[in-house]
């Protein structure tokens, strides 16, 4: 079952809701992925997606909500399309080495 839920959408709010509580200390199993797609395309279209089955997804919307445009809650992963202006770049994900 995938639910796709816009931020135009009533429910919008309370999708944000469920998914913050669903994922909220889910552990990182061996299997367990999060992924981040960034293409010039999607950035000419103004936005970059966040895939994730784990408590990312919790401190991405407890962080960034105002920013994520749609939801897709595909069960045990769920998709989360954001606006490019909340979207650093890949290589802010990483820390600077001495």
């Amino acid at each position: 079952m995938r639910e796709r839920v816009n931020r135009e959408d009533s429910n919008f709010e309370a999708k944000l809701d469920e998914l913050r509580q669903r994922f909220a200390g889910v552990k990182k199993s061996a299997e367990s992925e999060t992924a981040v797609n960034v293409n010039k395309q999607d950035l000419k279209d103004g936005f970059v997606t966040f895939w994730s089955d784990n408590s990312d997804i919790t401190q991405l919307i407890s962080r960034s909500a105002g920013y994520i445009v749609s939801i897709m809650d595909c069960g045990e992963t769920v998709r989360i399309r954001m606006a490019r202006k909340g979207f650093r770049s890949c290589y802010h994900a990483f820390k600077l080495s001495k």
